[in-house]
């Protein structure tokens, strides 16, 4: 059972392959603004199966001033890192494990922007300080649609460490949601 934590359509032929491919869960994304900045970001949980109303918040991790202006905020469950001109710092990433926060790296971005180089480098950070690391795929069009062992197997020949990303594929996803499940108060 896989979470794609990413998902950037709501298109039905979507989900159902996500479906066939044993996913229970997907996350949509909704921008919300926040006192005039557009900087927090609510997801929304769907689930496949089942609906469970609770949000996710997270922000993108790609600005290191900004980010450390929200490090610490109890609100913000996750850290997002897609293709950027900056990156979390090891500094960032080592306060981000304190906090008990998740990282998610959306990993097909990377791919289709050709760089693999960067990639690789913050995925090596995140896995020297996080335990919470959540990989995804970022699926926009049916054409993402990837089988998730496809994606452990290219951080593998990227990092050398396939039980890592094998975690952050299965085990992360859901203790991210059931983390945000329990500090929403939502019972099931």
């Amino acid at each position: 059972m896989f979470i794609e934590t990413h998902l950037v359509t709501s298109d039905e032929h979507v989900l159902r392959s996500l479906l066939r491919l044993n996913y229970i869960a997907v996350v949509s994304l909704a921008r919300i603004k926040d006192a005039g900045d557009d900087l927090l970001i609510l997801r929304k949980i769907r689930g496949l199966r089942r609906r469970i109303p609770f949000t996710v918040t997270f922000i993108e991790g790609n600005n290191r001033y900004m980010l450390n202006k929200y490090i610490t905020n109890d609100n913000i469950d996750v850290i997002t890192i897609l293709p950027g001109p900056e990156y979390p710092s090891r500094r960032q990433l080592s306060i981000i494990e304190d906090e008990g926060k998740y990282i998610e790296l959306v990993a097909l971005p990377f791919v289709r922007r050709g760089l693999i180089g960067d990639l690789s480098k913050v995925a090596l950070d995140i896995m020297d300080y996080s335990t919470k690391a959540v990989l995804t795929i970022g699926v926009e069009s049916i054409n993402d649609v990837k089988n998730p062992i496809d994606l452990v197997n290219l951080m593998t020949l990227l990092t050398g460490d396939k039980g890592y990303w094998i975690k952050a594929i299965k085990d992360n996803p859901i203790s991210l949601i059931v983390d945000s499940i329990y500090k929403s108060g939502v019972c099931i």
